[in-house]
């Protein structure tokens, strides 16, 4: 794997990990809205990092739905309703 594809692995690794977030961080919340927005709503970077690393965007799309817990616990929710976290 060439340092590219590495780079390219390790900035989906890290969309995957924010979101997967459980804690109450604002910070970390709008990483992990963002990072659901960028795979769930098939963000044009996220489809075209697919191709560089020649994976089917709609294979990792789905696997990483299936098996990434995206639901935000209850603590989360209350802080995106307060509106103390905006995307901007």
């Amino acid at each position: 794997m060439t340092g590219e594809e590495q780079f390219i692995t390790a900035i989906i690794e890290q969309a995957i990990v924010d979101c997967a977030y459980t804690g109450t961080s604002a910070k970390k919340i709008k990483f992990k809205m963002e990072a659901i927005d960028w795979i769930v709503g098939r963000h044009p970077e996220f489809l075209n990092y697919c191709k560089m690393l020649a994976m089917d965007v709609d294979t990792i799309r789905n696997k990483i739905i299936e098996n990434v817990d995206m639901s935000y616990t209850q603590k989360q929710k209350f802080l995106i309703k307060d509106e103390e976290i905006s995307i901007a």
